[in-house]
């Protein structure tokens, strides 16, 4: 199931990219919002009979709070309000992503990682100062919102490479690797907006943020089973 779904996501994916770089604007305007529902009804059936409970709805509540945030971005060339608020959807998505990566470490004793290896949280921390620094004299009024949506998604980054040997192999990586697909999403985004126009830029931070939200779930459902593994080996 997993396998089908992710073809049929990336193909939905595919088709929005291409629909936002071809100025097929109508297309482009329903496909945005069908990736996060496709998603979220993903996670739903596809942790279907597994216990999650706490988990899955925090992880739930991420993607829909992403949902928001997709739909308010939409209209932001309208108002300036309508980027504030698909910020703060965003900022409160990654707040439950910070707190479902934060409560499923596996019982064991192993050391965090960013307490062994530092400079982990060096680079993770470094880029957020730098790339703040780069953006921070265009901001205008927003320079509070950015510096708030900044921190959080820098520690949304760290909190998930925390969960290495802490988790399942590949949850972990799945989840990790999403994390970081999801900063670089959110600089193209904030470089293109505050900054100067990049080519191709709806390509890039659509592609990055569709790539990442599918890796979040896939983490997310793998470790799911990670937690249910008689149930997962017994079912059909």
């Amino acid at each position: 199931m997993k396998r089908t779904f992710t073809l049929i996501f990336l193909s939905l994916l595919s088709i929005h990219l291409y629909a936002g770089s071809n100025d097929y604007a109508a297309l482009a305007f329903y496909t945005k919002p069908a990736l996060l529902i496709s998603l979220i009804v993903f996670l739903i059936i596809g942790t279907r009979g597994l216990q999650g409970g706490k988990y899955r709805g925090i992880i739930l509540l991420g993607l829909v709070f992403s949902l928001s945030g997709d739909v308010f971005l939409m209209f932001q060339d309208q108002k300036n309000v309508y980027f504030t608020a698909g910020l703060v959807s965003f900022l409160i998505a990654h707040i439950f992503y910070i707190w479902a990566f934060s409560i499923t470490y596996l019982q064991n004793h192993k050391i965090a990682l960013i307490k062994r290896q530092g400079w982990v949280m060096v680079l993770i921390v470094g880029y957020g100062f730098v790339f703040f620094g780069a953006i921070k004299d265009y901001v205008g009024s927003f320079i509070g919102p950015v510096i708030l949506y900044t921190m959080v998604i820098t520690l949304m980054l760290l909190i998930a490479v925390n969960r290495f040997e802490r988790v399942g192999r590949a949850s972990f990586w799945l989840i990790a690797i999403g994390a970081a697909l999801f900063v670089a999403s959110d600089s193209i985004l904030a470089w293109n907006k505050f900054k100067h126009d990049i080519a191709y830029s709806h390509f890039l931070i659509m592609s990055t943020y569709g790539l990442a939200q599918l890796l979040i779930v896939l983490g997310a459902i793998k470790q799911i089973e990670d937690t249910n593994p008689m149930k997962v080996s017994s079912s059909p």
